[in-house]
């Protein structure tokens, strides 16, 4: 009879361990940016928890992917990205009031106006108006504003959403629902949780761990942008990655080797037909009439069947915006003249980089930001697709413009988020997540200067970028280093290169 100490003990799954203690610190720091007092991004003790959440949100989904268990670990990312949505929709936005805005427009709509035509405060809108969007004194005080506040941004403007967008406005208004900003929330949480199981499709027809999708959903993005803000963008994202998905799907076949666990491998992409190529077009193009960006991923997309792809694309945007166009003529383009004006980017302010690093405003900022962006846009359009996938030479271009324009609003990362995840470069995860500093100090009084807190909020994450893909480089060029009765050196998770480690 074998003796207790030769009795075999499994071991713990010490990765899944470190992720539900990491869980619990993204719910704990999501509860402390949820405390923190006054209002939307008005509060200093927000920007703190923020970065808390980066840290601990890529932390918890490094050890999700690290764990053995593959089947415990799916169980707590689940759980993970439920509680998280839940705890986004137990109270009102954090750090945008744009939902507001979204709740006007989807009213508007409903009441049969055309959202181009008329600024909030018009009087023709006069009827529209209710205590919650234009509170009374007490209201205003209830919210820690100043009496005859308005919920709404830019109160006197034309709506700057494009018709997608204003379509899914319309389309929440008369959906069921709680009552009030919850309802843009559940809405939003669940475009989310949709985004994060696309991600989780894509990444497993590429032959890589779905785990990998918590990268987005563990992160401030998915629970504070999208969950409690309810930002369209997460919609634009879906339908950008979407069209990826449908350009490069694949079939998905088991391993054959009969000596390890059944995997899944990608089969190797066709060029896609015409067919195929519009069906993605018109995905792309619908997420550029949510939120204009996404154009970026088309010169990427459209490196074969271009004229089948744009053409749909171009189809879908003219089309959708058709009907608002013979309402109100180029009343369609709303606010956005002045909003760009209003980023600083009519005057060549807003490109945080050029002008910190480089010293470079005005007219000469613009110029280079336009040249930077020509150059990577020829370079992605000249790469081979069957070397460099879609969603890598989409992620180079969105990228790109995001250290060159260095946005404020951190919403805009969901879709840099999702195409990172996908394309095996987590390191644009820092690039996402430099817009918090930025965007926070922008409304509350920081310690330091502020305007150093912004370059440095963007230099570091480009830094952070041309580190490691340096060092990815280094490791390709030296390949797996084998000693005698050693196992070959492979990269750490931080390290993906987008294509399935080998088995150690």
């Amino acid at each position: 009879m074998p003796s207790a100490a030769a009795v075999p003990r499994s071991r713990p799954d010490r990765a899944l361990i470190g992720a539900g203690i990491g869980l619990a610190g993204v719910l704990a720091t999501q509860l402390a940016v949820r405390a923190a007092p006054g209002y939307l991004p008005g509060r200093a003790g927000v920007l703190p928890g923020v970065l808390v959440w980066w840290v601990l949100g890529v932390a918890t989904a490094a050890s999700l992917v690290r764990s053995a268990n593959r089947r415990a670990a799916a169980g707590m990312l689940l759980a993970g990205i439920l509680a998280v949505h839940a705890v986004a929709a137990t109270g009102p936005p954090q750090l945008s009031d744009d939902l507001y805005r979204y709740a006007w427009d989807g009213r508007v709509q409903a009441a049969g106006i055309d959202p181009y035509r008329y600024g909030p405060l018009d009087p023709h809108l006069t009827g529209l108006r209710d205590q919650w969007l234009f509170p009374d004194a007490a209201g205003c005080a209830a919210i820690e504003r100043g009496p005859h506040c308005i919920r709404l941004n830019y109160p006197r403007a034309h709506t700057i959403y494009p018709p997608v967008a204003q379509a899914y406005f319309t389309a929440v208004h008369y959906l069921p629902g709680p009552p009030r900003e919850h309802k843009l929330q559940l809405y939003g949480s669940l475009l989310s949780l949709a985004l994060t199981g696309l991600l989780m499709r894509m990444l497993t027809t590429r032959g890589r761990d779905p785990r990998y999708a918590a990268f987005y959903a563990l992160s401030p993005l998915a629970g504070l942008e999208v969950g409690s803000d309810a930002h369209v963008d997460v919609l634009g994202a879906l339908l950008a990655m979407a069209g990826l998905a449908v350009l490069t799907r694949r079939s998905v076949r088991p391993s054959a080797a009969p000596s390890t666990p059944s995997q899944p491998t990608p089969s190797q992409p066709a060029s896609p037909s015409r067919r195929r190529a519009a069906a993605a077009g018109a995905l792309l193009g619908a997420a550029v009439a949510v939120k204009l960006y996404p154009a970026l991923l088309l010169p990427a997309a459209a490196r074969r069947r271009p004229a089948a792809l744009v053409g749909a694309a171009a189809g879908v945007v003219g089309l959708a915006y058709l009907p608002h166009l013979l309402a109100v003529g180029t009343g369609v383009l709303g606010f956005l003249p002045q909003y760009l004006d209003v980023e600083g980017y009519g005057q060549g302010a807003r490109f945080l980089l050029l002008a910190g690093v480089l010293h470079l405003g005005g007219s000469a900022a613009k110029a280079v930001a336009v040249a930077v962006l020509a150059a990577v846009t020829v370079a992605v359009w000249r790469t081979d697709p069957g070397r460099v996938p879609p969603e890598r030479a989409a992620l180079w271009l969105v990228g790109a413009a995001f250290l060159v324009a260095t946005p404020v609003q951190p919403w805009y990362g969901v879709l840099l988020a999702a195409l990172a995840v996908v394309a095996g470069r987590l390191e644009w995860l820092a690039v996402a997540a430099a817009a918090h500093p930025v965007y926070v100090s922008l409304f509350t009084d920081l310690p330091g200067d502020a305007w150093t807190l912004r370059v440095a909020s963007y230099a570091v994450a480009a830094a952070v970028v041309l580190a490691v893909t340096g060092l990815r480089h280094r490791l390709a060029g030296a390949g797996p280093r084998v000693h005698r009765d050693a196992e070959p050196n492979w990269p750490a998770l931080p390290l993906d290169s987008g294509v399935t480690a080998p088995k150690r």
